[in-house]
């Protein structure tokens, strides 16, 4: 009897040990295949790496022949202010530009810091065209007396008797680089560095 169940047990033993045997046998296989797959899939990369490697050296090495002309750089599309300021009429104003100044502690620019004293001379086509009238319009009180010009009550310069808006940008007619020259990266940079270092502070 007991030799029965020794046998039995035996029996048992072999049948698991062989199905691990096979389990174990099958787990390697699948572990050798994913293996080989993923050897192959660097492989080609590694090509592919080379190849881009052998191009690059090559784009190196070629010089321009004699008398060949270099290739024309890329053309870069033209960057417009308002593309990122928008509408910027309404900051132009002759008030708030000398604000601006006077907050950075510079002189405030007004109409004689670059067009210098001699009034007459800058309006000097308009005098010649309206003669006497134009005259009138900064020098005359409405009792016909001689005045020197005056700003009046809220203004700021005295410019602004004729060019009532104060508004730099339609007096002139200009571009932003008229005023604001320099590249771009300068001109931004002190707004760009405050912004990176309020984004790294949070």
């Amino acid at each position: 009897m007991a030799s029965k169940v020794t046998g039995i047990i035996i029996a048992v033993l072999a049948i698991a040990l062989v199905g691990t045997l096979i389990y174990m046998g099958n787990v390697s296989t699948t572990y050798s295949k994913q293996i080989q797959k993923k050897d192959k899939q660097i492989a080609s990369l590694e090509a592919e790496l080379n190849k881009l490697k052998a191009e690059l050296s090559s784009a190196k090495e070629e010089k321009p022949q004699v008398g060949e002309a270099p290739a024309p750089a890329k053309a870069v599309t033209e960057i417009n202010c308002a593309d990122c300021h928008g509408d910027v009429s309404t900051f132009h104003q002759i008030a708030k530009l000398i604000k601006v100044d006077e907050a950075k502690g510079v002189e405030p620019r007004i109409c004689t810091t670059c067009h210098g004293e001699n009034i007459h001379k800058i309006h000097e086509k308009k005098i010649e065209d309206l003669g006497v009238t134009m005259c009138q319009t900064c020098h005359m009180t409405k009792e016909g007396d001689f005045r020197v010009p005056e700003k009046r009550p809220g203004d700021v310069l005295v410019c602004q008797l004729c060019h009532f808006d104060g508004n730099y940008i339609k007096i002139h007619k200009a571009k932003c680089e008229r005023c604001h020259y320099g590249k771009p990266n300068e001109i931004h940079k002190p707004i760009l560095e405050k912004r990176y270092e309020e984004i790294t502070s949070l």
